[in-house]
């Protein structure tokens, strides 16, 4: 799961560039948490294959773990976006609907995307914060947005790993242009946006700049040993199968 510290982290757009290149060398199933339909069709486009939604408080337990393990079938590699921050659901002292209560469902490893904008030691404050609030999500590593150089990204990165004992695999720094793209793309699904010529190229050009500042080989290794699809795909039980 790919999931942020908060709305407008950036998760989306780093979710959908991450998805797009794996999507060059592997077969990626992508998940979003809520009801949203915008997100899921353009992970749908980049993938080829339909994006399906999970959502606790529509859903219980066996209900999203079959929804998980039929849109899994034949694939390399699960990817879940979150909705939200990772805690945000539909209560304030339980976490029905939240991304939270998905990544627990299905035992999914967690990637952070924290906005870091202006702030460095206290990046790992946040995180800790987040890995103590509720142990039973697996967070597993971070990525950096809105980072504003490289000892912005030093000071962040070593603070995160020595305090949270977790690596932090992307640092992406404050793109304006990245921002604007997206608040067009997102405004209309994928196949309407696909009347414009252009579209797909902006799309391509945005999983390329962000391709430069995210660690996949170190995303991928994260996922080690999860057996997610394993666990959830009848049959599979031998190193062969999908993660």
């Amino acid at each position: 799961m790919v999931s942020g510290d908060r709305s407008g982290s950036g998760k989306t757009s780093i979710t959908l560039a991450i998805a797009a290149l794996l999507s060059k060398k592997m077969t990626v199933q992508t998940y979003k948490v809520g009801m949203d339909y915008i997100d899921p069709s353009y992970l749908s486009g980049v993938t080829g294959r339909p994006c399906r939604n999970l959502d606790t408080f529509v859903m219980n337990g066996d209900e999203i773990s079959q929804i998980f393990a039929h849109g899994a079938r034949g694939a390399d590699l699960a990817i879940v976006e979150g909705v939200r921050g990772l805690f945000e659901g539909a209560e304030s002292l339980g976490d029905t609907g939240s991304s939270a209560s998905v990544a627990k469902a299905l035992s999914l490893p967690v990637i952070l995307v924290v906005s870091a904008r202006s702030v460095t030691r206290s990046a790992a404050a946040m995180v800790q914060g987040f890995q103590s609030f509720d142990p039973g999500v697996d967070i597993r590593g971070v990525i950096l947005n809105n980072v504003s150089g490289e000892k912005h990204i030093r000071k962040a990165t070593e603070a995160i790993e020595h305090h949270c004992r977790i690596p932090v695999i992307g640092a992406i720094p404050r793109m304006p242009e990245m921002e604007l793209t997206m608040r067009h793309l997102g405004l209309v699904p994928f196949r309407e946006g696909k009347t414009d010529p252009l579209f797909e190229e902006k799309i391509a050009a945005l999983a390329e700049q962000i391709s430069g500042y995210i660690d996949l080989d170190a995303l991928l290794g994260l996922t080690q040993g999860s057996g997610i699809l394993r666990r959830w795909l009848p049959g599979c039980q031998d190193r062969s199968c999908p993660r």
